[in-house]
């Protein structure tokens, strides 16, 4: 927050460039009004010391309410006690002080004030004895308070405590300014020394092609087994376990496999050079033992060839190493399937560490199972009540507690279930209703539902910990929310509408931002990607299309894919964590595409489905897991090596 006074500068500057005089004047008298002090911490303890010392109860309680409804009461629920309690030091410093220049008359004025707010409260009990008692400073149930350690104590804790919270709050782009101008200025004083050292590096390097000098005759012991070492297929390859296993023949691997005989499919072929014999699988054979080749025979004479030879050949492998990064692609390693559920499985998730995946299929079962090292069970929830239509529409897990998780079903009930513990924590029941969408905030307890029934549909956010009803969100007349997503704070709730729309709400200020008309039919699925920059959103009719947030939904890309006609279905493509490959939900099952997605672009076929209903793409450890499920009720474990 150290450059709030800047970035008002900054405005005021913009505002008067602009001609906006009655903004910039309503401006000016905001900020001379406002009671943050520019979330300078410094001047709000001052000004609270300053009410105490002038004995004016008023400012001091309206400033603290302020800051309370401001800042405090959106902290989590354990900080309660520490906010209480700071609260409660600043009054007793208040009374400290009155008694200290003997003010009695401000000690009655301030238990007349607020006796109805301290009476029930064992830690002022004491305190409303203080106007009869002569000598407080000695009275040991008050002699601490009277103490200068007590009182310096309680301001550093006061102005810690205040900092912290300003420094954790999310800041808007704006305040980033400075910091971001800091930040390409010293990219670019870093690029200018790289770019001097490789000047000079490059001018050291002519010299010595022109002068280079007598060979030394007895070169170094070490050297020999260097040009031994170039020779090797290892340092043709880069040392990593993607190459290691390209250069094993056939491509099987029962160690990384989970089941013996799985093979590990191939995206990419690597090249083979041409001083090694290949057969037509692009397979590595040893050299005929037949032909009187020696390692060390050939390392000797090429110790006997000019140094030029060697330097060309550590460029090749260096030509290598690179075009090998640039078509690394992710590799198959294994697959299974978790047959536990009977019917179309509509919902899969995994929690944020990958170890749990939850599934609901179209009979309300949920299965809450472990995906390694091979699919297993841990509980299971059923949801009620007990009837015919009791589809698990939604499913989404708590971001902050990854042992808990909400559902939302076809029959407008949601549930909160705690795995550890195997059990139930709540339920909400939206009468005659169906509940479409469900999304835990990534950052706060709560959480937005979309809720429809025949008349109309509603976007509600609840409160995780109470089960209460915060608020409606605004919404479009006539229209049914189908899909949403949080940005990185929770702060933006970006919707897919049925009319095609998408809707970007303020959840601080509760109102629409933004409305873009994106498709020409319901948007059923949506994802921000790329630092929550690019929103990816796919429609009922099969249209895919990714637009940036940042030019006011400016289209990228777009491309059109051929989408099954199911009324209940889950999330129906995904990401990998750069936001450049996308697990995408076909017919036959799951497909990985390099983005922007395309015949081309298709890299992997996991497969396995009759019909793919929802997807999940868990990539917590390097070896990332693909999870789909399928209208037949198998859900297919794919395990991924990552690129």
């Amino acid at each position: 927050m150290s450059h709030i006074q800047y970035v008002d500068e900054l405005v005021k500057e913009y505002l008067l460039f602009r001609g906006f005089s009655q903004t910039l004047k309503a401006f000016d008298n905001d900020l001379k009004a406002e009671k943050e002090k520019g979330f300078r911490v410094d001047k709000i303890v001052d000004q609270l010391m300053q009410y105490i010392y002038n004995y004016d109860l008023a400012s001091l309680r309206e400033l603290w309410g302020h800051l309370d409804m401001r800042m405090f009461s959106r902290l989590e629920s354990h900080f309660t006690p520490a906010v209480r309690k700071l609260e409660n030091a600043v009054l007793k410093m208040y009374l400290v002080n009155a008694a200290v220049n003997n003010k009695q008359d401000r000690i009655q004025e301030f238990f007349t004030k607020m006796t109805p707010e301290l009476q029930g409260h064992s830690e002022w009990k004491e305190w409303f004895a203080l106007p009869f008692v002569k000598n407080p400073e000695d009275n040991p149930a008050y002699s601490v308070h009277f103490s200068r350690q007590w009182q310096d104590t309680m301001l550093v804790s006061l102005h810690n405590f205040l900092a912290t919270i300003f420094q954790c709050m999310p800041q808007p782009t704006l305040l980033a300014i400075d910091e971001d101008t800091n930040r390409l200025k010293r990219l670019q004083e870093e690029n200018e020394v790289l770019k001097q050292r490789l000047s000079e590096s490059v001018k050291i390097e002519n010299v010595m092609d022109v002068n280079p000098g007598p060979a030394p005759q007895h070169p170094p012991l070490m050297d020999d087994f260097y040009i031994i070492a170039q020779e090797s297929p290892l340092l043709e390859n880069p040392k990593t376990l993607r190459n290691l296993i390209r250069n094993i023949g056939g491509g099987s691997s029962p160690i990384l496999s989970r089941k013996p005989g799985t093979s590990i499919r191939k995206v990419v072929e690597p090249e083979v050079t041409s001083t090694k014999r290949t057969n037509t699988k692009g397979k590595i054979h040893s050299i005929n033992k037949s032909e009187p080749v020696s390692k060390r025979s050939i390392s000797c004479d090429s110790r006997l060839t000019s140094s030029r030879k060697r330097d060309s050949s550590i460029d090749a492998v260096a030509e290598r190493k690179a075009k090998d990064k640039i078509d690394s692609t992710y590799i198959l390693l294994s697959q299974e399937e978790y047959t536990e559920h009977k019917t179309s499985i509509i919902q899969c998730k995994s929690n944020a560490s990958g170890s749990y995946v939850a599934t609901g299929d179209a009979d309300g079962i949920i299965k809450v199972w472990t995906p390694i090292p091979s699919p297993k069970t841990v509980t299971t929830f059923i949801s009620a009540p007990a009837n015919s239509n009791k589809a698990i529409t939604a499913l989404d897990w708590i971001s902050k507690n990854e042992r808990y998780f909400l559902h939302g079903d076809n029959n407008g009930l949601i549930q909160l279930h705690d795995t550890r513990d195997c059990k139930t924590l709540w339920d909400i029941q939206h009468e005659n209703s169906r509940i479409i969408t469900l999304l835990c905030n990534p950052t706060e307890s709560t959480f937005v539902c979309s809720v429809s029934d025949s008349n109309e549909g509603k976007l509600l956010l609840y409160d995780i910990k109470t089960r209460k009803l915060e608020r409606t969100l605004p919404m479009e007349q006539n229209v049914t929310a189908l899909c949403s997503a949080f940005n990185h704070n929770g702060q933006l709730l970006i919707t897919g509408l049925s009319n095609g729309n998408i809707l970007i709400h303020d959840l601080r200020r509760n109102e629409i931002i933004d409305n873009i008309s994106c498709h020409s039919s319901p948007v059923i699925d949506i994802e921000l990607i790329n630092d929550y920059t690019n929103i990816c959103t796919q429609s009922e009719d099969g249209k895919l299309c990714q637009r940036s947030l940042n030019h006011s939904g400016k289209i990228l890309w777009e491309t059109k894919i051929k989408v099954e006609k199911n009324t209940v279905h889950g999330k129906l493509f995904t990401f990998d964590q750069s936001g450049n490959y996308m697990l995408l939900c076909t017919q036959t099952g799951g497909n990985i595409y390099k983005m922007p997605p395309g015949a081309q672009a298709k890299i992997l076929e996991l497969g396995g489905h009759k019909g793919t209903l929802c997807c999940d793409w868990s990539t917590a450890n390097q070896s990332g897991t693909c999870i789909t499920g399928g209208a037949e009720g198998k859900v297919r474990v794919s395990t991924l090596l990552s690129p």
